[in-house]
């Protein structure tokens, strides 16, 4: 593990994050004063299901996992988070446990920004704390319209939708991650995936290259 300071593009990324977007730059500097970027060189647990939220995390690079372990073993995956996401400002906000573990891969970097950060910078100055829920509601709507979204649409648009959000220099995710993410069991997934190779629209190999970008993005949209 190893720590930067912060530089032009973080505060650019971070500016753009829901929970700080309706703050000026000069803004988020003071909140972040005193803030590095660490530099996890493995695999991490950055905290475990319980602990008091003290945190919230900002992904400049790589991704991070949330997940629960389940009372038969099992690992549940919630969500993975990607650069210029953040995650866990809910819970330090309402001053509540983490409700899941959060693990980095290898090369993430990461901004954490602690509660007493926070809270200290929302009472000088009150106004702020408007702006900020604003962003909040703003980033659940978003949500609940992707949630609305998925429901409406088959297993294999759904992927689809996955697939095109990558970029071509993205590390290979494991299909059953991907299978969590977008919401089906391991089954579906297969017929998904098998219905977009047979339609022509990704090849049959480990990376599932897409072949028809344009005709891949009209039939997600269906």
């Amino acid at each position: 593990m190893s720590r930067r300071n912060l530089n032009d593009a973080d505060f650019s990324l971070m500016s753009k994050v829901a929970v700080l977007s309706a703050f000026s730059r000069d803004e988020i500097v003071s909140m972040t004063n005193g803030t590095t970027v660490v530099i996890y060189n493995g695999r991490e647990l950055l905290f475990s299901e319980g602990e008091p939220a003290e945190q919230f995390f900002i992904v400049i690079k790589g991704q991070v996992r949330l997940f629960r372990i389940l009372g038969d073993g099992r690992v549940a995956l919630f969500h993975l988070v990607s650069a210029g996401e953040s995650f866990a400002e809910a819970v330090v906000l309402s001053g509540q446990k983490y409700p899941v573990s959060a693990e980095c891969d290898p090369g993430s970097q990461i901004i954490a920004i602690s509660r007493l950060q926070l809270v200290n910078r929302l009472r000088n100055d009150k106004a702020m704390i408007g702006r900020m829920m604003q962003s909040l509601i703003e980033r659940e709507r978003f949500f609940y319209r992707e949630l609305n979204d998925l429901r409406q649409r088959s297993p294999s648009q759904r992927l689809a939708g996955f697939l095109l959000s990558q970029s071509d220099d993205a590390e290979i995710v494991p299909k059953h991650v991907i299978a969590n993410r977008i919401g089906v069991t391991p089954e579906t997934f297969s017929r998904a995936l098998r219905k977009l190779e047979d339609d022509g629209f990704i090849a049959r190999d480990t990376r599932m290259s897409i072949l028809d970008v344009e005709g891949l993005r009209q039939f997600s949209r269906r």
